[in-house]
């Protein structure tokens, strides 16, 4: 059981150290992408120094991230579980219909070089932003599957700063592609999938 405990926590700290820099990284380009597009793939140098930092104070605080714990149960972990599982199925869903470019922001930081129009196959078919979502429940699976109070920390403020991006992503969405993300957003909702929509809905 212990080292099971061990690899559990192993994975969420790699995770945090690999994905929570990452919408902070939005956080800083989106509000003022006209500067960063005039850098153009040279924007992408800040991210180096944003996982430098964050990593180095992951690792610094890396006792206190597991030095409290609730309390685990079956329930917790079957939950755990299940969204760990819900994010890996959802990753690959969003690797079939994006590309690689898409998936590190190409279209946001060169527009102009993005041929393509707006994604409306597959898992974004029924969501907006399943990387988000993606990213988020996966987070919160490994807080529920570690108990560690400092993963859950780091898990709610990477779902707070999502629902931060996401709207400022798609305002740069609806500037690039105009009625055509305006209809695909009234459409399709943003994180939750719904079920027997019969008519479009304006989803904020």
């Amino acid at each position: 059981m212990d080292a099971l405990n061990w690899a559990l926590d192993l994975l969420a700290l790699l995770y945090a150290l690999l994905f929570f820099p990452a919408p902070i990284f939005w956080l800083i380009i989106h509000p003022a992408i006209r500067f960063w597009r005039r850098l153009g793939t040279r924007a992408y140098w800040m991210a180096l120094p944003l996982w430098l930092l964050s990593g180095a104070a992951l690792l610094f605080l890396r006792q206190d991230l597991f030095g409290s714990r609730l309390n685990r149960n079956a329930v917790t972990i079957l939950m755990g579980t299940g969204l760990v599982l819900l994010g890996l199925w959802l990753n690959r869903r969003v690797h079939r219909e994006f590309s690689l470019r898409r998936l590190i922001g190409w279209p946001e930081i060169l527009p102009e070089r993005d041929a393509g129009g707006v994604v409306r196959s597959g898992i974004y078919a029924k969501l907006r932003h399943p990387r988000y979502l993606e990213f988020m429940i996966t987070f919160m699976g490994l807080a529920l599957l570690t108990g560690a109070v400092g993963i859950f920390v780091l898990a709610i403020l990477t779902v707070l700063l999502y629902l931060i991006v996401a709207p400022l992503e798609e305002r740069e969405l609806r500037q690039h592609y105009g009625h055509e993300y305006e209809a695909y957003r009234s459409e399709v909702p943003r994180f939750l999938p719904q079920r027997g929509r019969t008519r479009p809905r304006i989803n904020p």
